[in-house]
């Protein structure tokens, strides 16, 4: 799909790509250039206060959590003394 530099050096991405990756206006692309092209890659932005729950260490363990909830794994318990109990168990 070729495509002209306009003004402001503005590039229209094609409606087929666009669909393709579910992107919106106001999304966030990610522009570098590669082996002598240029890589537009979309990024989400993540408030620096929640950028823990992204790291790879915690999305390892949210993935198991999902995975013991699936498989019953879960202790219930109305008192925070009883649950502690079972936990050190």
């Amino acid at each position: 799909m070729l495509r002209k530099l306009g003004k402001s050096n503005q590039v229209a991405i094609p409606k087929e790509i666009v669909i393709s990756l579910g992107l919106k206006q106001d999304d966030y692309l990610d522009i570098y250039t590669e082996d002598n092209r240029i890589i537009l890659e979309p990024k989400i932005l993540i408030p620096k206060d929640q950028a823990y729950f992204y790291t790879k260490e915690w999305q390892v363990d949210e993935r198991e959590a999902e995975k013991d909830i699936k498989e019953g794994r879960i202790t219930k318990s109305k008192d925070l003394d009883k649950l502690f109990q079972e936990m050190d168990k």
